[in-house]
């Protein structure tokens, strides 16, 4: 089954059919920009079901056989502190030949002197205020504050319920947990990990994981 299209609406598949994808679903529909006429994932045992009424198929001839008429497409993967898996389903959907774009909740707030790169995710009730730049791939999940003038680099997540203060640097692939506070003009290294509930007030090494109220490196695995 798709989503029934509106006479304005304009077609999008999705590549990957996890949880992530439930909370995009959402997010398309509530804004009835584009009807979701598919799911495809790599998981065998997800081909042949649907997921909030949306069919998933296989990945059989995905990058080489594009569904007639449709040009857009969204990265319905998810994941907790690495984004590689993110970043190879959004490259393997541009080299099919599809558009990115930005997938935006109905409830967000978004300033419009915020920049919103390519194929970024803000969901429900997240603040993306003045100035502030989501960079390609990055998701500003569920109740996230990003403040006037942060910087988001390409394919970090901001998690739900997180709060970045004003001047904050998050590098690409970075992971900003569950309920995390980050303080106004700290940067947080790319690829680096701050824990849920942490509360950030110094700068945080590109690759570090931090924890803790007032946040702390932890010890490398």
């Amino acid at each position: 089954m798709a989503d029934a299209p509106s006479t304005r609406s304009l077609p999008i598949v999705g590549l990957g059919a996890g949880t992530h994808a439930k909370s995009l679903l959402e997010a398309i529909r509530s804004k009835g920009e584009f009807h979701v006429v598919g799911l495809v994932d790599d998981d065998p045992t997800r081909a042949g079901t649907t997921l909030l009424d949306v069919s998933v198929s296989g990945p059989e001839g995905f990058e080489t056989s594009r569904p007639d008429g449709v040009e857009h497409a969204f990265c319905g993967v998810g994941g907790v502190g690495s984004s590689a898996a993110r970043r190879l389903a959004a490259a393997r959907l541009l080299e099919a030949g599809f558009e990115l774009p930005p997938i935006v909740h109905e409830s967000a707030v978004v300033s419009p002197w915020a920049e919103v790169g390519r194929g970024s995710q803000i969901l429900a009730r997240a603040v993306v205020n003045a100035d502030a730049d989501v960079g390609e791939g990055a998701i500003v999940n569920t109740g996230a504050i990003v403040e006037h003038d942060v910087r988001i680099g390409a394919y970090a997540h901001i998690s739900p319920g997180a709060v970045l203060g004003g001047l904050v640097e998050v590098g690409a692939d970075a992971h900003v947990g569950i309920g995390a506070v980050v303080i106004q003009c700290v940067r947080i290294g790319a690829g680096a990990l701050v824990a849920a509930g942490a509360v950030v007030v110094d700068d945080v090494e590109p690759g570090a994981r931090v924890a803790g109220v007032p946040a702390r490196r932890l010890a490398e695995p």
